[in-house]
């Protein structure tokens, strides 16, 4: 079973595809004031539009780094609207213009991904129909603008990392920015605007023992042209408690993460620099 994968036949609508990327080019270019309305601190509102700069003065709508931190010298180049749904969400808090595009998003992805769930545990000879439930329980949505960088001192659109959830479904649009770390190596992933790349996270890999590894990624910048990404997340719930299964210990692979809820590993891995893993 390969780490992360690019697939195509997806069931999205290629025209849903599109809609939605075009809804987030739009809400990234309104007013600074109008984002603002959205704008809050806490990564685990159901809907927030964050910065990670901390400036007092003039909001600068093209340098927000959204629901991440500035540490040290690397600095993220981003802006990000993200939507946490949930069966009781008021969506009148969606604003319009992503309103349509995003639920309907949302279903066709949720049922994608329950899909690519089950292949995975089927692939591990686990109980798919019975993990793919529990690692689908959470859908987290973002949706990610990369701004033009003519600042020398960037290089990341985000920084290394690797992803909290069990699964993430990614979709680009046609700019180049994302990699893939393969040995000691960084690969570039293509875009292709008809496909999601799938990627394994920390869930899974805390559940087979470190066997299957969750994928380190970065973004990089791009000096002239902005770039689209919609990451759709899915993970369990966050009083389900993930820890590794025996089938995947023995006397030559022994215990390397404890059981922990879902719930206290993204606290602690929110308290933490992007690129340190929590587990």
């Amino acid at each position: 079973m390969k780490h992360r994968k690019s697939i195509i036949n997806h069931g999205v609508p290629l025209a849903l595809q599109n809609q939605i990327r075009d809804a987030a080019r739009h809400f990234f270019s309104l007013p600074t004031e109008v984002q603002r309305e959205l704008l809050q601190a806490d990564p685990f509102s159901p809907l927030s539009v964050f910065t990670g700069l901390k400036n007092e003065g003039e909001f600068r709508n093209w340098k927000h780094t959204l629901g991440l931190k500035n540490e040290g010298e690397f600095r993220n180049w981003k802006h990000t609207f993200g939507l946490k749904p949930n069966p009781y969400m008021n969506t009148n808090l969606l604003p319009c213009i992503l309103r349509e595009p995003f639920l309907n998003f949302r279903e066709k992805v949720g049922s994608l991904a329950h899909g690519v769930a089950k292949e995975i545990f089927a692939g591990l000879q686990l109980n798919a129909d019975l993990l793919s439930d529990i690692h689908t329980r959470r859908q987290t949505m973002t949706v990610n603008y990369y701004p033009p960088c003519p600042e020398r001192n960037f290089t990341y659109g985000i920084r290394p990392h690797s992803d909290f959830w069990s699964i993430t479904l990614l979709m680009q649009d046609e700019v180049k920015g994302l990699q893939i770390r393969k040995g000691g190596n960084w690969i570039d992933m293509n875009p292709r605007k008809d496909a999601f790349i799938v990627m394994i996270g920390d869930q899974i890999e805390i559940l087979t023992n470190g066997m299957y590894k969750s994928v380190e990624h970065r973004v990089l910048i791009n000096r002239s042209i902005p770039r689209i990404s919609i990451a759709c997340f899915y993970a369990p719930a966050e009083g389900d408690v993930i820890g590794p299964l025996g089938k995947f210990m023995s006397k030559r692979t022994p215990l390397m993460y404890r059981a922990v809820k879902f719930g206290d590993y993204l606290n602690h891995g929110f308290s933490k620099p992007l690129n340190e893993n929590p587990t």
